[in-house]
């Protein structure tokens, strides 16, 4: 109670004295805007009035205003989104996930980098860590199923994170900051455009921390140790935009690290896990007021090594494993105005997955367990938008087809998994429609009702690999079909007074073919071996509320609620589990954000509320509710140096997060940075 009454405390000061302060040189007045142009929720560009979706839209200055060290942070604060990153910077792969489908299956949500897929198809996760937050201009999250354009992994929804692009001739980032921990950070960003239209960026960043011991006090054993932390990122992009008709863009991006599990027996630096990442994109694109095009090439290469190494009942063991994750794929696009309110979409994808990795035990048994497969899909989908009555009503009815296609699945292993189920060739199909509108009779009230219907794959994970798992051990499954979900929507945007903006969501989803471990009946030194199985269905519902309230040009105010309960529905192997919440899934979300620009130092203060969250399929076990509070305080130096402070969790509420893991607290980041 005490941190609220401080939180508004807070709020009510910079209420009463914006007014008396000077206005800072750059202003937050575009933060609000009625007519915010999005793309991601139709492939076309549209104003927020006119998408029957929820879709929020995170710009540039917040995104700077932010006391965020990872893009996820700023996720956070959005209704509808839950992040799970147990450790702050240190945490190995980090959870963004959207509408309550479980906090730890990243890959129920679709990640866009520039608008192609970031989620590898092995594991269906993303490297949030390898997001470089000073290159990212906006980010578009929209919520519910997108499949009926993006296909797989959208069942939830998709972020897409858009890169800056150079507009001016010259342009430089530099900035050294240090923080707790011994955590140092060094940012280089360089930045050029030509008058004939030719760019280029150059973004680099890197970090080296000692880290923390994420441990409770009360659990550790000798051999828990700080997890460290070191890594590395680059991303170069070049392109041209002169020719209307003819844009390129070509982009390749480089990341490498090493992290710390905070554990160590013998070997030199304890365990650890490095995710060593390539990317390339290259896309062309272009058109004019009535047609448009886009199509899109991608590769993405990541190679997973980790070390693991463990002490039970006075046994030794360690193995090491070694992964490449392959991902590639084409997608192409392209929309045509027939009429002046009439508007055909239409597209095609096809992309590839591939997992080749293995287990290496180093101690005895000195057991080899390697998988390998593929994971195809050609997809092809069409999309008509229609206004009627002078743009008074917006209507949007989407349909795509998914082949998906298992392949070349391949196991082995020395002892003890000499009998496994036969990796057999597999295909499946899915329909995605989506029906939408949007009514915009009155000027202070935009309403909309959708229904979308999302699906997913399995991953290559489960497709192919037998062996250890949290569940324990379990075996591949070839003939799992992708689970689906149809979302019916209804919400509003109500705009009562000038730069107020006041939006309400309500959904209710129903799954189906859910994807989830079952036991085999075999065993493996004496634990039950597991499999996947589509063998549950789900009912989510939920409803999100957010208030955006630009006080003066230089202040704004935002505020959310998030309420949101999935649960598990009939499950004949499992009845114990009907009735039961997914993990990882809070149903009471809160958050509230003041951005507030002045001569004498910019301020942003956000605070969160996450209810508690189950850790297991029993609901009898959870993790306790928390509240933080984030700051950040900049002040220009003079015309090009900018001297920030950044705390994260100002009042050290250290707090249990997925993993049973420790929070790390209050930490401190303070930063230099050079503009010109």
């Amino acid at each position: 109670m005490k941190s609220i009454i401080t939180l508004f405390a807070f709020l009510l000061m910079v209420h009463f004295t914006a007014y008396a302060v000077e206005p800072a040189r750059t202003s937050l007045s575009d933060t609000l805007r009625i007519e915010e142009i999005v793309i991601t929720a139709t492939k076309t560009k549209r104003a927020l009035k006119d998408v029957p979706a929820r879709v929020a839209v995170i710009n540039s200055k917040t995104i700077e205003l932010s006391p965020a060290m990872q893009i996820d942070d700023i996720l956070r604060f959005v209704p509808g989104v839950n992040v799970n990153r147990s450790s702050g910077i240190y945490a190995q792969r980090p959870m963004v996930t959207l509408r309550g489908l479980s906090g730890d299956e990243q890959s129920r949500t679709l990640v866009l980098l520039n608008g192609i897929p970031i989620n590898t198809s092995d594991e269906g996760g993303v490297n949030w860590n390898r997001i470089n937050t000073n290159d990212i201009e906006r980010i578009e999250v929209f919520k519910g199923p997108g499949s009926s354009l993006y296909g797989n992994n959208a069942l939830g929804g998709v972020i897409n994170l858009i890169s800056r692009k150079p507009d001016k001739p010259q342009e430089l980032f530099a900035a050294l900051s240090y923080g707790t921990f011994n955590t140092v950070r060094q940012d280089l960003n360089i930045r050029i455009k030509t008058e004939k239209g030719y760019y280029g960026s150059i973004s680099q960043y890197f970090v080296k921390s000692d880290g923390y011991n994420n441990v409770p006090k009360a659990n550790r054993t000798p051999y828990d140790k700080a997890r460290f932390l070191e890594e590395i990122g680059v991303s170069a992009r070049a392109g041209n935009d002169i020719n209307p008709w003819f844009n390129w863009e070509l982009q390749y991006d480089i990341f490498r690290d090493k992290r710390g599990e905070g554990y160590q027996i013998h070997t030199p630096e304890g365990c650890y896990r490095n995710f060593n990442t390539n990317l390339f994109r290259g896309t062309i694109k272009g058109g004019n007021k009535k047609t448009q095009y886009d199509v899109s090439l991608y590769y993405q290469l990541e190679h997973y090594y980790d070390i693991n190494e463990k002490l039970q009942g006075g046994n030794y063991t360690r193995y090491d494993v070694n992964a490449f994750r392959s991902d590639k794929g084409a997608i192409a696009s392209a929309s045509h105005q027939l009429f002046k309110n009439n508007t055909l979409t239409a597209g095609a994808e096809w992309k590839e997955g591939g997992i080749d990795g293995g287990d290496y035990y180093q101690t005895a048994p000195y057991d080899t367990i390697q998988n390998a497969g593929k994971i195809s899909t050609i997809s092809g989908y069409f999309q008509d938008e229609y206004a009627l009555f002078n743009n008074k009503i917006s209507l949007v009815a989407g349909l795509r087809f998914d082949h998906v296609a298992f392949s070349d699945g391949e196991f082995y292993s020395t002892d003890p998994w000499n009998t496994t189920p036969a990796l057999n060739d597999n295909t499946w199909n899915e329909l995605s429609p989506r029906l939408g509108a949007r009514f915009n009779f009155i000027e202070q009230v935009s309403a909309y009702l959708s229904y979308s219907h999302g699906f997913r794959a399995s991953i290559l994970d489960d497709l192919t690999r037998s062996g250890w798992m949290w569940v324990g051990p379990k075996y591949a499954n070839p003939n799992l079909g992708p689970e689906s979900l149809n979302n019916f929507e209804i919400g509003a945007d109500l705009f009562p007074i000038e730069k107020l903006k006041i939006s309400a969501t309500v959904w209710y989803s129903l799954g189906k073919d859910f994807l989830y471990y079952v036991s085999t009946g075999d065993s493996l030194f004496g634990r039950s071996i597991y499999i996947r199985e589509n063998v549950t269905n789900l009912t989510s519902r939920g409803a999100e509320f957010s208030l955006e309230y630009q006080l003066n040009p230089n202040l704004n105010f935002m505020a959310s609620y998030t309420y949101t309960k999935s649960v598990i529905g009939a499950f004949d192997q499992r009845p114990d589990l009907v009735n039961k919440q997914l993990k990882y899934a809070p149903v009471n979300t809160a958050s509230a954000s003041v951005f507030w620009q002045n001569k004498i130092v910019n301020t942003s203060i956000s605070a969160l509320y996450k209810d508690k969250q189950f850790t297991d399929d029993l609901n009898s076990i959870s993790i306790d509710p928390y509240f933080t509070l984030d700051l950040q305080l900049s002040r220009p130096i003079n015309e090009h140096f900018i001297i920030s402070l950044d705390v994260q969790d100002l009042l050290n509420n250290q707090h249990l997060e997925p993993g049973n893991y420790l929070s790390p607290g209050r930490l401190f980041n303070v930063r230099l940075a050079l503009k010109l």
